[in-house]
């Protein structure tokens, strides 16, 4: 997949394109871009999906920012594994937000001779959201309009994922999304509570704006070092050490290594505790997390 950072200049050639922040790359964006791709496949053509970053709302409304189910690293490799060609990745600034939905189309052409353009049917784009799907087709381009995707009586919408993983429904957040949710990153040196305590854990540095579930310890994998091992994640501040930092960590089952430094990626599978206790010895905390251990190894085996 080829990656554009702002509308491309050379021209790149025909394409259906699809246009949206695609947070979290869920199943109702999987159909889209499936849409997408087999418009591409029909009109001998490349598959385009333009994307925002920052998510628009934390430029118009700041104060209501919301937090990325998928960083833009995760979210590119999400839309490559799914065969789009091309990406491309606009700055959303006030500046583009003021453009019209014919500024915004223009900038696209100067890269694509635009074929088709796939969409959900709450699409909107350009200035004031002037720019519809009943706008595009009455510009003259052939617009392919996907309806909503509905999954156990609940609408797939990125807002409705974040919902559920900040309250730790976890297991939901993850069949809407169709894949375990993630919190990926470098392992960064902590204070070794868990070592003392005989649960050595990785402590993750997150990236900023980057969505953490509720506080609690989670059932799930740790992808580190080139292999897959179980892991009991917790979320939380340590309240036993009078922890003020909200830690993202894991423990990973059977595993004595070193990986500072590294990059590990943890997929929360299911919650097998809704919060942290502050204990009144470490000894009381380390006879719990052996519980979370077992309770961990059974949610992943069943």
């Amino acid at each position: 997949m080829e990656v554009h950072f702002g509308f491309p200049t050379a021209g790149v050639g025909p394409a259906c394109v699809t246009i949206g922040s695609y947070d979290g790359v869920h199943l109702a964006h999987q159909r889209i871009i499936e849409r997408t791709l087999a418009a591409a496949a029909e009109t001998g053509s490349q598959a385009a999906l333009v994307t925002f970053e920052p998510h628009p709302r934390c430029v118009l409304d700041p104060a209501n920012c919301p937090g990325s189910i998928t960083t833009l690293k995760e979210k590119l490799e999400l839309i490559e594994d799914l065969g789009v060609h091309h990406a491309v990745v606009l700055e959303f600034t006030r500046r583009l937000s003021e453009l019209g939905p014919d500024e915004f189309m223009a900038g696209l052409r100067a890269g694509f001779d635009v074929r088709r353009v796939v969409c959900g049917p709450d699409f909107a784009f350009g200035h004031k959201r002037a720019g519809t799907a009943e706008w595009l087709r009455s510009h003259g381009y052939e617009i392919d309009v996907v309806p909503a995707f509905r999954l156990e009586g609940e609408e797939v919408r990125s807002s409705e994922i974040r919902r559920h993983v900040t309250a730790g429904e976890i297991e939901r957040a993850d069949l809407l999304l169709g894949r375990p949710f993630t919190i990926a990153g470098l392992v960064e040196h902590g204070e070794q509570v868990g070592r003392t305590l005989g649960f050595p854990t990785v402590n993750l540095s997150v990236e900023a704006h980057k969505l953490v579930p509720a506080n609690g310890v989670y059932a799930g994998w740790a992808r580190a070092a080139g292999a897959e091992h179980m892991s009991a994640l917790s979320i939380g501040y340590r309240p036993t050490f009078g922890g003020r930092q909200l830690r993202v960590e894991g423990h990973l089952l059977d595993f004595d290594g070193d990986l500072y430094q590294q990059w590990v990626e943890l997929r929360f599978v299911c919650r097998i505790r809704e919060s942290q206790i502050k204990f009144d010895s470490p000894e009381e905390l380390s006879a719990q997390i052996a519980k979370d251990v077992e309770a961990t190894r059974r949610a992943l085996r069943d």
